[in-house]
């Protein structure tokens, strides 16, 4: 399952779909559903730093910026200073024309150093690893990430933003996807930064990983997914972004229901928040 190559799968996601949330999403469910799901991944990101406003966002470090999607959200939350890195080039190209007044630079998060120092400060109020650092399948690499981003988050009272499923366990469960506890998250950041807060995105409306096979609720979270990905999934392509759009609209209040009640916790996407003490 190791032998994928991150730098060379994103370069080709988005050299195959350049421009479309397919780059960064869910390449086979159209852009129709990743538009609507991306908007309850960003509801997300504001309600979990809304309900945190202790946590200044004037200065954002963002890695694996991609199409710049959360640009919006930075900008309702009062940011003045938004970097974003990403490892491929064409990304990079999109931000700084989508986003002309804010900085965008090519960065490998797995090298043991940054390549532009110069070009972006040393420390950020916010930092953010959303749907970047569980793509990041090997282990050593993934510790090299996401302690480069702990080492741009602001000495006093600053914050780093994370996604993940937050298993139980680490499990890899694709060539390009291994999920890792919290528990590995706290062991790399150490002591200094404090899990503040958690924030569910999906429960339905993203790809499950159960518990057990034995937690009925688990396996149905995981039914429901698979019955929506397929439904989009044998659209004729004409349709699909029609339907995309159609099934997310249909099913969030029963995604957020499900949020709401805690049973998603574990078992699809969350947002983590720490802060450094």
């Amino acid at each position: 399952m190791n032998s994928y190559n991150s730098r060379e799968y994103w370069i080709q996601r988005h050299a195959e779909n350049r421009g479309s949330l397919a780059a960064v999403g869910y390449k086979g469910l159209g852009d129709g559903f990743n538009r609507s799901a991306y908007r309850l991944r960003k509801n997300a990101a504001v309600r979990i730093l809304s309900r945190n406003p202790l946590i200044s966002t004037r200065s954002i470090f963002e890695a694996a910026v991609g199409l710049g999607t959360y640009g919006p959200v930075w900008t309702r939350l009062g940011a003045d200073d938004w970097l974003g890195i990403d490892i491929c080039e064409e990304a990079i190209a999109h931000c700084r024309k989508s986003y002309p007044v804010n900085t965008f630079v090519v960065e490998d998060l797995t090298t043991r150093r940054w390549s532009h120092t110069d070009t972006y400060k040393t420390e950020y109020d916010l930092v953010t690893g959303i749907d970047v650092l569980y793509h990041l399948v090997d282990d050593e690499a993934f510790e090299c990430a996401l302690g480069k981003l702990k080492g741009r988050v602001k000495r006093r009272g600053g914050a780093l933003l994370i996604s993940d499923v937050f298993v139980a366990a680490d499990q890899q469960i694709a060539p390009h996807v291994k999920r890792r506890s919290l528990t590995t998250y706290q062991r790399v950041l150490g002591g200094e930064m404090v899990l503040v807060d958690r924030e569910p995105v999906f429960s339905i409306l993203g790809d499950p990983v159960p518990q057990s096979s034995h937690r009925a609720e688990d396996q149905l979270l995981a039914m429901a997914w698979r019955v929506l990905a397929k439904t989009i999934g044998w659209t004729p392509a004409s349709l699909r972004d029609g339907v995309g759009a159609t099934v997310v609209m249909a099913t969030w209040p029963l995604d957020a229901l499900l949020r709401r009640v805690g049973l998603s916790q574990g078992v699809n996407l969350e947002l983590a928040l720490f802060q450094r003490k």
